[in-house]
């Protein structure tokens, strides 16, 4: 075995140890860590580094063998160190960097080559323990993703690539179902384009109506935002930017409007036989139905006042905004993704839209004695029995129902399945460039999506590793 010119001495739960200095690429504070659910012991999880995605080791219980779940590199002189091994990157957790120091060789003493500690340096009446870092990991089961590039990505877009799609897999009775104050609304999902955070930067607009907020850029086009609230009359008290907000884009005829709302509920499919007309006599027929489900009653905006305002009031039909328009550039259509994202414990999971029929409000199921593993029970969904699934559970969280949990209705290998996540955040259209994907078809995890320059690691399920075809056969005969 070579002997390095140099090592870096660590320290991993309170004991010496050292790396060839020439293995280490970067020493960095310890990033965002994505948790990977079921994975081998020692893997912490996934992080953004330097524009990749690593795969990020714990050394506690590697070489001391501490319990995988225990609190560990969380003092502010944790640090990760970033390696390659077999021409992937890891980044490996440690307490401390305590320092560069070059070989005495008289003091170097090769211990074993096949094992995860490979070399003893004596220094200053210290021992410490050389590892042989690309070995120790070639244990474990790891998870290599293609590099991201996302040192270009621009924070203006980071917060507006999430959209709601208008394509087949939508029906003409699919409905967005949000709330304004204590009341709770819908609209048709045929002029519903995205859903984004509410930015931090909205430019005021002068001489604008009291409904106007601002304007704000979605990938270089100026929409004029619109406070959804004030439009309907509808009474409340949060203020701009609270955390459940979203800006709702509308879409009619290449014209675009945004409207503010205090949260996004639900999307769902509504039978024409459950929605009520009302008469004409609302103001302006903001409001031109109801749905009444067992729970409340909905009231349905009227898409043809939505229209009417937009064409009104969209950046495209006001003169005065066009002049500070004509000098941007608009960007080339991109290759993209649609996904659903949601939350399970503190982590973003996301399902390919394709997969996802719709987005339903938890509902109490029927459990089956016998059921086959991670089968909650049943649910009647408009006629049709669908077993519901633990998606928390099948990836190893602890389920917790509340009033934010959703069902996500999927279609899998030919079967209705409900599964039941946390909370369902967005559904966002994902170039390219931010998704890494899997180098194993069998992971179950096909995707790694990097946003916020880094900060938010969204992972994509491959729906049908995550349930077995043991298990959708078992289910086929609920």
């Amino acid at each position: 075995m070579n002997i390095p010119k140099n090592i870096l001495s660590v320290k991993i739960k309170g004991e010496l140890f050292a790396f060839n200095g020439n293995n280490v690429e970067q020493i960095l504070r310890v990033p965002p860590i994505t948790t990977m659910p079921l994975a081998t012991k020692g893997i912490k999880g996934i992080a953004s580094v330097s524009g990749q995605i690593v795969t990020v080791i714990d050394t506690s219980v590697i070489f001391i063998e501490e319990d995988e779940n225990s609190e560990v590199n969380s003092n502010i002189q944790s640090r990760i160190l970033t390696i390659k091994c077999n021409g992937n990157n890891y980044g490996l957790l440690v307490d401390e960097v305590l320092g560069m120091d070059t070989i005495v060789q008289e003091n170097y003493s090769v211990s074993n080559d096949d094992s995860k500690i490979s070399a003893i340096y004596k220094k200053d009446d210290k021992i410490y323990q050389i590892i042989n870092e690309c070995l120790a990991i070639s244990e474990l089961k790891l998870f290599d993703y293609n590099p991201v590039v996302i040192d270009k990505f621009d924070q203006s877009d980071a917060d507006s690539n999430n959209s709601i799609s208008s394509s087949n897999s939508i029906s003409g009775n699919r409905y967005l179902f949000l709330t304004l104050g204590d009341e709770e609304f819908a609209i048709s999902l045929d002029i519903a384009r995205e859903i984004i955070f509410v930015p931090n930067d909205i430019t005021p607009m002068s001489e604008s109506s009291a409904n106007v907020i601002g304007m704000i850029t979605l990938r270089n086009e100026l929409i004029v935002a619109v406070d959804l609230r004030k439009m309907l009359g509808v009474e409340h008290s949060s203020k701009l930017g609270a955390k459940e907000q979203r800006l709702l884009i509308l879409n009619y005829n290449g014209n675009s409007i945004a409207l503010l709302v205090d949260s996004i509920s639900e999307v769902k499919d509504i039978p024409t036989n459950a929605v009520e007309t009302l008469p004409g006599k609302f103001v302006d027929n903001k409001i031109d139905s109801v749905y009444k489900s067992k729970d409340s009653i909905v009231s349905m905006v009227s898409k043809k006042y939505l229209i009417d305002f937009l064409e009104n009031n969209s950046v495209e039909n006001n003169e005065e905004i066009n002049k500070e328009n004509n000098n941007i550039e608009v960007e080339e259509s991109k290759d993209m993704i649609e996904v659903a994202v949601f939350q399970i414990a503190n982590e973003e999971f996301a399902l390919g839209i394709e997969d996802v029929q719709e987005i339903i409000r938890y509902t109490e199921v029927t459990h089956i004695p016998e059921a086959p593993e991670f089968v909650e029970g049943v649910i009647n969904l408009r006629g049709i029995v669908i077993p519901i699934i633990s998606l928390p559970e099948r990836l190893g969280f602890t389920k917790v129902i509340d009033k934010k949990s959703k069902i996500l209705v999927c279609v899998i290998d030919g079967e209705k399945i409900g599964l039941f996540v946390d909370d369902v955040n967005e559904i966002m259209f994902i170039e390219d460039k931010y998704i890494s994907s899997s180098a194993s078809k069998d992971a179950l995890f096909s995707d790694v999506i990097t946003l916020d320059n880094g900060k938010r690691v969204i992972l994509k399920l491959n729906i049908l590793n995550v349930l077995s075809a043991d298990i959708i056969e078992k289910i086929k005969l609920i």
